[in-house]
């Protein structure tokens, strides 16, 4: 399913960077006009056009009707209100999809000087999947932390959502082997509890990303919205 392009604007530099950072950060990304009609996208939301959203007469949608009519919702609200009433406007939700995890939306309104900046957008629409697991090199867990290989793959794991049971099986060792690797993880990375790890590894992932994309700013094409077939 292909979205409706909405009025063709000039290709944004900054645009094109914070798209860059985005994919690179495995997160999908939808610059909206004010009519909620999508004027660029990256491959990452791409994919989810048909699974989690849709289009409806130009205008970015979830597919799931009880979810719609909450993203409708926040659509208009951050169109009208911007970046005030926040104490009480709903600016993420999860759209439902079928045989796997919803994906996580949020809304940001574009106002001011960058709605000239990001090619008229109203808004972006940021879309996070649950089923995709941070690129973290094994290898800089090892030179950050001191981890052994296997300990890295451990931390490795947990950042993707894996269970210790999951983790044990994939590497064909027992669960009490894997218990006693996260005792060491946790001494020393100076974490306590899975989430406080799990954290700490995510901040690392993101820090990562944000250097790579600063040293190649535009290694990556961004795909404007694509016509209709």
């Amino acid at each position: 399913m292909r979205p409706e392009t909405g009025t063709e604007q000039a290709s944004s530099p900054l645009a094109s960077i914070l798209f860059h950072i985005f994919s690179a950060m495995h997160c999908g990304a939808v610059l909206l006009d004010a009519a909620k009609r999508i004027l660029r996208l990256n491959d990452q939301a791409q994919k989810h056009l048909g699974e989690a959203l849709s289009t409806t007469q130009g205008r970015l949608c979830a597919t799931d009707r009880g979810c719609d009519a909450l993203f409708q919702t926040m659509l208009d609200q951050a169109l009208k209100y911007g970046g005030r009433e926040r104490d009480w406007r709903r600016e993420a939700i999860g759209l439902k999809r079928k045989g796997k995890r919803p994906v996580i939306a949020r809304v940001v309104a574009v106002a001011g000087e960058a709605h000239n900046l990001l090619e008229g957008a109203g808004l972006a629409v940021l879309l996070v999947d649950p089923e995709d697991c941070p690129d973290l090199s094994p290898s800089l867990l090892q030179q950050v932390f001191g981890l052994t290989k296997s300990e890295a793959r451990l931390a490795s794991g947990l950042l993707c959502g894996q269970s210790l049971e999951e983790i044990a099986a994939a590497n064909d060792v027992s669960l009490g082997t894997v218990r006693s690797q996260i005792k060491a993880v946790f001494a020393k990375t100076h974490t306590h509890r899975q989430a406080q790890l799990v954290g700490l590894l995510t901040r690392l992932a993101l820090i990562s990303v944000e250097n790579s994309a600063k040293q190649h700013p535009g290694s990556t094409a961004h795909p404007r919205a694509p016509g209709p077939d």
